[in-house]
């Protein structure tokens, strides 16, 4: 086995550095620096809905409201990322965002909160998919999985400092505070839609894109809201991951709603330990990605999904019955490798098998169907966790898991992963 590692250590051919673009130079760092405030907001906000004696109700409202808009406006959403000039798209959606968040932190009650995390989200609903189908046209397809990785352990990274500051923060100087450093990191996002020189749709496009539909059928040359989905069910391959990790995201957030309740009630920890618990979640996530940036074609990657997929639900059944926090920072760190790897594994099929002037429909439908599956998932895991309490909802929920996983393994036998 140490042979075989040297020899491919030998053969390995360098390849060139993703920041050889200029424009990723600039859309990365101010991302990063945006999802740091984002970690920060969602953990001051659940703490929050928490503190004002929500109970599991609260909380799953509240992450209803992060996920409703995402879902009602994906097809909306999606249009607009392939259709419109990405800069003015992205400017006038991270604007909203930025008013969002303001609203957050000057209005804390809790109708109040749950109404600008919609406003929030609308805009996030926009400029996610426009970021996502702008991303190939900075980078070049050939790069994009390693970009993805990248994002993905940046997405882990900036979870373990958002964390970590979400609980200091709101330990020391309330949720206010948090979020108004939140409102001040889409300042830098904003800077970079306005110095980003690569651009995306507008009138230079649209002639050419449009005059001849994709495929020959009014019902897909006319914006509808499932266009994305119809677009996406045309290669088996990703149509069969896709559909059949919606179950898995429906556990997966499900057991979200009550995992603050076996942190701070079962393990009877404080705040700065419940951010710092999730800092230890990010950590995995940063070695996972990492480990999927190896995976270069696309069987490999459907390997890596499965065993990410696998492996997340052991984690989950494993956090359920941890007896410490300690044991309980450990099971994370875990659960985060096999996820992290997971998303970097499955974003390049859904990123670089669409045809470009599809990204955006795809990518907003993916999201939504995604949050429509949180919506489900939210509103089972409060009932569930009521119910039964925090740690036999990890447990069952890491069992129905396991039984999705094999579905999608066994459905997966046999078919050809190369790209349509």
């Amino acid at each position: 086995m140490k042979q075989s590692f040297q020899i491919l250590g030998t053969l390995r051919i360098r390849r060139p550095s993703i920041w050889r673009h200029r424009d990723l130079r600039l859309v990365i760092p101010a991302r990063t620096v945006s999802l740091v405030g984002d970690a920060l907001a969602m953990i001051a906000l659940i703490l929050r809905v928490h503190d004002q004696g929500g109970g599991t109700t609260g909380i799953a409202l509240l992450m209803v409201a992060f996920a409703l808009p995402t879902v009602l406006a994906m097809g909306f959403a999606g249009h607009i990322a392939d259709r419109f000039d990405s800069r003015p798209v992205l400017l006038i959606s991270t604007a909203v965002q930025t008013l969002a968040c303001a609203g957050l932190a000057s209005f804390e009650s809790r109708w109040s909160t749950y109404a600008f995390v919609v406003l929030l989200q609308c805009g996030q609903a926009v400029a996610n998919p426009t970021w996502g189908a702008l991303t190939p046209r900075i980078v070049g397809d050939e790069d994009m999985g390693r970009v993805i990785s990248l994002q993905q352990s940046l997405i882990a990274v900036t979870g373990i400092v958002g964390a970590a500051l979400a609980g200091l923060l709101v330990g020391t100087h309330g949720t206010s505070t948090a979020l108004w450093v939140d409102c001040a990191t889409f300042g830098a996002v904003l800077l970079a839609a306005a110095l980003v020189r690569t651009r995306r749709g507008g009138c230079r496009e649209a002639s050419e894109r449009y005059a001849v539909p994709v495929v020959a059928s009014r019902e897909v040359a006319r914006p509808r809201t499932l266009d994305g989905l119809r677009i996406l069910k045309r290669d088996r391959l990703v149509w069969l991951i896709f559909s059949w990790t919606i179950p898995f995201i429906i556990v997966l957030e499900g057991v979200n709603v009550v995992e603050v309740f076996l942190v701070r009630d079962d393990l009877a920890a404080n705040a700065t330990a419940y951010g710092l618990l999730e800092a230890f979640f990010g950590a995995g996530a940063v070695a996972g990605s990492w480990a999927a940036d190896r995976l270069i074609t696309d069987a490999a990657r459907v390997r890596g999904v499965l065993i990410g997929l696998t492996g997340t639900a052991l984690c989950i059944g494993l956090a359920g019955i941890a007896p410490t926090v300690a044991v309980l920072a450990l099971c994370l760190v875990l659960l985060g490798t096999f996820n992290g790897g997971a998303n970097a594994a499955i974003g390049p099929l859904y990123v670089l098998r669409p045809a470009d002037a599809d990204r955006g429909k795809v990518l907003a439908a993916i999201n939504g169907v995604s949050r429509a599956g949180s919506v489900v998932a939210l509103g089972l895991g409060g009932l569930v966790g009521g119910w039964l309490g925090p740690r036999p909802t990890f447990v069952g929920g890491a069992a129905c898991a396991l039984v999705v996983v094999a579905g999608l393994a066994r459905r997966l036998r046999g078919v050809d992963p190369t790209a349509p």
